[in-house]
């Protein structure tokens, strides 16, 4: 019985040592399974471009969103030349990092074509982009419905907000 001890206590740490690789491990989607906005800015060396798969909002929504982030402000610039973001807003928005201000922009495309704005009815499936100019982020959310739209900005404010109140702690 006494022999049973170290094997067991062994193979516990084996067992821990898994679980925290198998939760620290990334996991990769394949790229044919990744949305179509990922494959076409991956490859851009002055972005840095993300794709999650069933990315959780509150309790109960999932849903796939694509990440693109600008190296630098120049590069954020010209992403959102290319989301077809008008030159006044651009302007406003560079203002608005000056003076130190984060605010959330959001806007309704077709799937997949974030540079195609559109008015949704119910029935239009679309994706939901929002834009953080302060941290030169864009994110571009496959919806399934329009009312989860809501819970996304809802969430973004709550991640600003909470970032601000930690940054004012240190």
């Amino acid at each position: 019985m006494k022999k049973l001890w170290p094997i067991t206590i062994l193979l516990c740490l084996l067992l821990a040592a898994g679980c925290i690789i198998l939760v620290r491990c990334p996991r990769t989607v394949p790229d044919d399974q990744c949305s179509e906005v990922y494959r076409r800015y991956k490859d851009r060396d002055d972005l840095s471009v993300a794709f999650v798969k069933d990315y959780r909002i509150g309790d109960s929504i999932t849903v796939d969103v694509t990440t693109i982030e600008a190296t630098d402000s120049a590069s954020w610039e010209s992403l959102l030349r290319g989301m077809n973001v008008n030159e006044v807003i651009i302007k406003k928005q560079r203002e608005a990092v000056t003076k130190g201000l984060c605010g959330v922009h959001s806007y309704f495309c077709e799937r997949n074509h974030p540079e195609k704005r559109i008015i949704p009815d119910d029935k239009t499936i679309c994706s939901f982009v929002t834009t953080l100019p302060c941290e030169r982020t864009m994110h571009i959310f496959n919806i399934e419905e329009l009312n989860q739209s809501n819970k996304i900005l809802y969430q973004k404010l709550k991640d600003i907000i909470n970032k601000n109140i930690i940054k004012n702690e240190d």
